[in-house]
Formats: C-alpha cells, structure tokens, sequence
C-alpha cells in the first residue's frame, strides 16, 4: 500500500555544503578580513576599520606607485563616534622620522550646520597625502600612525615606489 518513507539528510547537507564553499547568495558570511592583529600599544577597538587606500580605489591596499597612485589615504571609521573628538595621523618616511601630522577636529553640531549627516552605524573619515610627495621626499617603506583624542588607534605601512 504506502511506501515506507525515509529520510536521508547526506543531499541536502552536501547541497548547503557546496553552497557555503561557492559562495552562492543563499549564505553570505561578508567579505573576509583574514586575522588582524594589532600591537600592544594601540586602542584597535577605537575604530571599526582603518586602511589605506589609492585615491580613485575603494579596496585596501599597501603599495603605492607615484606613477600610478595619486594618493595615499588613510581611511578610517571610529567606533562609537562621539559629538566631538579629534583625529590626528602622522606620517613616517622610511627612516621613521616623521614628515607630517594632519589633525582634524570633528564636531556633529558644526557639520549638521554645513548639512552634513553622520551615519548612526560610523561616519567614513579620510586623510590624504599625495603619493609623488611621498616619493620624491624619499621611496621605501613608509609608516602612519592614527590617533583618536591622542589615543594610539592604529599603526600602518605601507610602500612608495
């Protein structure tokens, strides 16, 4: 009369396996970060990201052509933003001494005055240094490090070639 009905889980936990492996959009775990470590002397957990990037790209990256590269920005979202802080980068040439600061004061009630709005999740934040100036000061391996109310965020480094 009926047939005896059994359920065999191997087809559908190798369909979700495969899935998960290939990336299909039925499971996304986001973009993968890999392992960031930080030193002991810095307050990773003042910021949700921080990186460097060229400036026509969006995606991180560690070596710079001046040929190429316009920029070097040092792109960074605080974490926990509050209604005024300081940010503050400073920038290393390759035999770490240091070759500029670039300080910035940022105040909610002043850019809500020029219309602009934070982003209740963490406003994007950008410094800039042009990358022929890096490399005519002087190539190699050059090193920023990011302050939030004089607190160490997070130290970087980079190339200029």
């Amino acid at each position: 009369m009926g047939k005896d009905f059994r359920f065999n889980a191997f087809p559908l936990f190798t369909c979700l396996l495969i899935c998960v492996l290939a990336g299909c959009g039925m499971v996304n775990l986001g973009k993968w970060k890999g392992i960031e470590s930080s030193a002991s002397d810095e307050y990773y957990y003042l910021v949700k990201d921080v990186y460097l990037s060229p400036g026509s790209a969006i995606g991180a990256k560690d070596n710079f052509d001046h040929n190429i590269h316009s920029m070097v920005n040092l792109c960074f979202t605080p974490r926990n933003e509050t209604n005024h802080y300081t940010a503050e980068s400073i920038w290393y040439d390759p035999s770490n001494i240091e070759y500029r600061k670039i300080r910035e004061t940022y105040d909610s009630q002043k850019e809500s005055k020029k219309g602009q709005n934070r982003n209740p999740k963490g406003t994007m934040r950008i410094m800039s240094m042009p990358t022929e100036e890096l490399y005519n000061h002087k190539p190699g391996l050059w090193k920023v490090e990011l302050f939030l109310d004089d607190k160490l965020a997070r130290r970087l480094t980079f190339t200029v070639r």
